[in-house]
C-alpha cells in the first residue's frame, strides 16, 4: 500500500482517503452497477455498528465519511477533527474492514440506485454520459459501461447479491 501525507497545519483536521484500483470500469467483467452500490453501502453498518449508530458517532466526533467509485478507483474518505483522529480510525477501519450489509439498508439503497437510474435517462447531461461511452468504445470494451456508475435497472435490480434471512446481504 502507498500512503501519501501532505501535511499542513493551518487547521487541525486530518484528511483521509484510500483509494482501491477498482472502479466502476470493472463492472464490465461483473454486473453493471456493482461498485456504486456496494460502495453505496459501506455507511450503512457493520459487524458491530448500525448505520444510525454510525451517523451518531461521526457527528460526535466532528467527523465526515463518504465512498464512491468513478471509472478505475473505488474510495472512501474521512474528515476528522485532529483531537478525535484515534476515534475516527477506528470508525474508519470498521467501516471498510467490517462492512455488514444489512437486507433491510440493501433493499433501500438499491431502489435509489434503481430511481437515480431512471432519472439519468430523462435529464439530458446524464442520458449524454449514459449513452457516449459505447458510442466511443463499442461494446465489451471496458469504459464502454455508463460513465455514472449507476449501472442499469435490470442489473441493478437483481445483483450478484443474495440475503440470509432477515440478516446481511453477501456478494455471491
Amino acid at each position: 500500500m502507498e500512503v501519501v501525507l501532505a501535511q499542513r497545519t493551518a487547521i487541525p483536521v486530518v484528511e483521509l482517503n484510500l483509494m482501491v484500483d477498482a472502479g466502476y470500469a470493472a463492472d464490465q467483467f461483473a454486473t453493471p452497477g456493482t461498485a456504486q452500490l456496494a460502495m453505496s453501502m459501506l455507511d450503512e453498518g457493520t459487524a458491530s455498528r448500525s448505520a444510525l449508530e454510525i451517523s451518531d458517532e461521526l457527528y460526535r466526533l466532528g467527523a465526515s465519511l463518504n465512498s464512491g467509485s468513478d471509472l478505475d478507483t473505488s474510495y472512501v474518505s474521512m474528515s476528522a477533527l485532529k483531537e478525535n483522529l484515534a476515534a475516527s480510525l477506528d470508525l474508519f477501519a470498521d467501516v471498510i474492514l467490517h462492512p455488514a450489509f444489512p437486507q433491510a439498508d440493501f433493499n433501500r439503497v438499491q431502489q435509489l440506485q434503481i430511481v437515480g437510474i431512471r432519472q439519468e435517462k430523462v435529464q439530458p447531461r446524464t442520458l449524454a454520459l449514459r449513452l457516449f461511452p459505447r458510442l466511443l468504445y463499442g461494446d465489451g470494451h471496458a469504459y464502454s459501461l455508463p460513465f455514472t456508475g449507476s449501472g442499469d435497472e435490470a442489473s441493478v435490480a437483481s445483483p450478484p447479491f443474495t440475503a440470509r434471512g432477515s440478516g446481511p446481504a453477501t456478494l455471491r
